[in-house]
Parts: structure tokens; sequence; C-alpha cells
């Protein structure tokens, strides 16, 4: 059995930005203070730290399988991040969701800088 802990460090804004888009993407009733995707599928938001953040992510089913007790679908992340218009971001990850509490139990994502992004 897991033991609660409090956390030891702060979530880095941009990471948990990206982790909340994936929860909205899978599960569009999670997307609790997520402004919705543009008509291009792109996500704009502005991270608690001040920076702009523009998204674009996928999420892609995998299977069903069993954890223990519960029955969960996996899926895959996909997608392109740019912060600032700036810096650009390979994003990647995956996402596990009780189906029949319908709540995550992972969000893992991670970010791979690409670079600068040319205007």
């Amino acid at each position: 059995m897991a033991v609660w802990r409090p956390a030891t460090h702060e979530i880095d804004p941009l990471l948990e930005a990206v982790a909340n888009t994936a929860r909205a993407t899978i599960l569009p009733t999670a997307s609790i203070n997520i402004p919705p995707p543009s008509a291009d599928g792109i996500c704009s938001q502005r991270l608690r730290d001040g920076r702009e953040l523009r998204l674009k992510l996928s999420a892609h089913y995998l299977e069903q399988e069993r954890r223990g007790p519960c029955t969960v679908l996996v899926y895959a992340l996909q997608g392109n991040a740019v912060v600032d218009n700036r810096m650009g971001y390979r994003v990647t990850g995956q996402a596990v969701l009780d189906v029949a509490t319908r709540a995550f139990l992972e969000v893992e994502c991670q970010l791979k800088q690409v670079g600068p992004v040319m205007p």
C-alpha cells in the first residue's frame, strides 16, 4: 500500500501545464482552468511563472489492462510545445486512466528541447 508523503519540490510550471492538457485531451471533463484549443488544435495558455505556452498534443489509446484490482486504459501522448515563441520542445508521455472511477492514476510527460523557434 502506498503511503502519502508531502511534496519535496515545486512542480515545474511547464510540465504541470503539459500534464493538465494531457488530462483534458483524454477526458474533456478534466479541462478545468484550461482554455479550449483553437481551430487548429493548438492550446495557448500562460504558465503560472508568466511564460506563454503553445501546445499541440494528441493522445492515442494503447491498451486496456489490469493493475491490481483496477481495469485501466493506457494512452500514449505526443506533440510539440513552444514557450514564449522562442524555444521548441517535443512532448512524449503516457497516461493511465482508471475505467471505473475515471481517475488518472498516472500522467507522465517528457519534454525534449529541440531548439529555438524561427518566427
